[in-house]
């Protein structure tokens, strides 16, 4: 008996032990920080009173009574401090900036965080730094050499199991490239396809090491689709394979050697681009009319690139793209990834790299496009700051279009990208030879 009452002493004992950091765990209490721009639209002029309204929840229920720091920063350095207390309705920071521009408000409660954005006048926005003098002359000469060099195209075909879809073929294809690498992709196409009968679609892809997508569906809606990847690499392998390059020889690959044109890494990069285009331009089935790229983060940069480089483009999705604006910090503005400076000033930074990354700035191509274009801009951005790619918009002199996201940071929410192939699939079918 006194066995029994003893074993059931230690069991609750055990019980209540166990249970009590669970039950701790359990009913912490859930603060969550919303920052919101009090315009919908989060657009603003230069000057206008910026609102920033901030609500604190606990457990989905508004807290009043509690202090809230705030830190605002915005382009052309500006910087403003406080703190505000939160009520049973929003509380508003107010700020204004005198020039065209992004602010970022963030304001921190304990150890929860939110922040909003606002754009001030973002159709004027521009960079200061100047465009090298011989950036044609430059680029020209790398696609002669380029296109002197044998494309020496391999394509494999690729097992029906790994895409199963109907009426569609698929290859694994490795084309010859100037810069140490080759173009390797994807290229899906429809079985039997009319020659000079099919727009030609081509995807870029973001930062990191990866392969190929199979573009098997966008293929079976009446294109040559292509998706390359961003290194040159090999198509199919294991998960680890491609998480061993990325700690080994592609580690930290997109700032290196960037004081010198010839050896920085986006050299060999932006050559696949147009190299894909070479490839893809002579296919028997290409309509010799459309031409779509497209791309996310670092793919939405080449996709300028190739809209910006190849007159041939005609339609360009670019979505929060980078390598626009990567010196922008030097004139205190948010710049974009890889932000080769990020964080020097002009008195600090490296004069070889000022030099050498204004060839490589995807938003000096886009002064270039003759495409329609369509971009995607994220107000809390902080890898591709929204006024980097506003940069790039506003060199667009072609007919263009910009989805603004005021609550997104460095992703595209699916109803955006929704509307953004809408446009480029009218666009195509528009167009579409018949």
């Amino acid at each position: 008996m006194y066995r029994s009452r003893f074993r059931l002493f230690v069991f609750a004992f055990v019980f209540v032990f166990v249970s009590l950091p669970l039950y701790a765990q359990q009913s912490a209490p859930a603060y969550k920080l919303t920052v919101r721009a009090e315009k919908d639209s989060a657009i603003y002029a230069k000057n206008e009173k910026v609102v920033f309204n901030v609500s604190l929840t606990e457990d989905g229920k508004l807290l009043a009574g509690k202090t809230l720091n705030y830190t605002i920063t915005g382009d052309g350095s500006f910087k403003q401090t406080g703190e505000v207390t939160s009520g049973d309705k929003p509380a508003a920071i107010e700020t204004s900036l005198p020039h065209a521009g992004f602010l970022r408000c963030a304001v921190s409660f304990e150890k929860v965080n939110g922040v909003g954005g606002a754009g001030v006048d973002p159709l004027e926005i521009k960079s200061n730094i100047t465009e090298p003098a011989d950036f044609d002359e430059f680029w020209n000469a790398q696609k002669a050499e380029l296109a002197k060099l044998p494309m020496n195209p391999k394509l494999v075909p690729v097992p029906k199991d790994k895409f199963n879809i109907d009426n569609v073929e698929v290859f694994d294809i490795k084309v010859d490239c100037l810069g140490g690498m080759p173009v390797s992709g994807y290229l899906a196409k429809p079985v039997g396809a009319k020659p000079k009968s099919l727009p030609i679609w081509i995807s870029y892809h973001g930062a990191g090491v990866r392969s190929s997508s199979i573009p098997a569906w966008t293929a079976s809606k009446g294109v040559l689709a292509l998706d390359i990847n961003a290194h040159g690499i090999v198509n199919g392998e294991s998960e680890q394979f491609y998480k061993d390059l990325t700690n080994g020889e592609l580690k930290d690959y997109s700032k290196r050697d960037g004081n010198d044109r010839e050896k920085v890494y986006f050299r060999g990069m932006f050559l696949r681009v147009f190299r894909s285009l070479q490839f893809m331009k002579p296919l028997p089935e290409w309509d010799g009319k459309i031409i779509v790229v497209t791309g996310s983060s670092q793919g939405g940069g080449q996709a300028l690139v190739a809209a910006g480089g190849d007159a041939d483009v005609t339609f360009c999705v670019s979505h929060v793209p980078a390598i626009c604006y990567p010196l922008g910090s030097l004139e205190g503005n948010f710049d974009g990834c890889p932000g080769f400076l990020r964080g020097a000033t002009k008195e600090s930074a490296d004069p070889d790299i000022v030099n050498t990354v204004p060839y490589f700035d995807a938003a000096n191509f886009a002064k270039r496009i003759k495409a329609e274009s369509v971009l995607t801009a994220g107000f809390v951005d902080f890898v591709c700051s929204a006024t980097s790619v506003y940069v790039a918009y506003n060199n667009i002199k072609s007919k263009k279009v910009i989805f603004t996201m005021p609550e997104a940071g460095h992703s595209v929410p699916g109803e955006i990208r929704q509307q953004a192939d809408k446009l480029m699939w009218d666009y195509i079918e528009a167009n579409r030879v018949k």
